[in-house]
């Protein structure tokens, strides 16, 4: 049993970071097809200053999401305290799924007709920056709710899981 929980931690663990570089990746395809960024040189005063924090924090998330997986996998990760992984893995699962599913969510009632503003109140020009956007922006925009959607869910695997090896193995904190 204890082989068996160790190599499903292992392969959610891994799933979670291929996720991430997968994630990682699609910003570049985003960059490339020269759909927009936020950026701060678009701003002024508070506004600038909000968009350099945001982009900040999200470097940040990154970072921790790229780690947090190998350290759930790999021996090294034993010397972080249990409790700060699992934290990050159950954040990391809840902030992307829930902003997955309210992405999908909102485009869905938008597309349908059901709530021609979404859950949002916006319109399509207002959240795509065009009353007539391309088949490309559509999909990129759909593609990506769906993208941390799945990222949520590898995020939740991978803490369901590392909590079972943990109980096996009881790592210190």
């Amino acid at each position: 049993m204890r082989d068996d929980v160790r190599r499903a931690n292992r392969r959610t663990a891994y799933t979670a970071f291929a996720w991430v570089m997968v994630f990682l990746a699609w910003h570049v395809v985003w960059y490339i097809a020269g759909l927009e960024f936020p950026s701060a040189s678009d701003r002024h005063g508070a506004g600038q200053i909000v968009i350099q924090v945001f982009s900040l924090i999200v470097v940040l998330m990154v970072i921790v999401g790229a780690l947090l997986p190998l350290a759930l996998a790999q021996s090294w990760g034993w010397r972080v305290p249990r409790w700060m992984l699992l934290s990050a893995a159950w954040t990391g699962a809840v902030l992307l799924g829930a902003r997955g599913v309210s992405g999908v969510g909102d485009d869905l009632v938008r597309v349908t007709g059901i709530l021609p503003k979404g859950f949002t109140g916006l319109t399509t020009a207002q959240t795509l920056g065009t009353s007539h956007p391309s088949f490309w922006c559509l999909f990129a925009s759909g593609a990506t709710d769906v993208l941390f959607t799945v990222g949520g869910l590898a995020f939740a695997l991978a803490a369901i899981v590392y909590r079972r090896i943990t109980v096996f193995d009881g790592p210190a904190g």
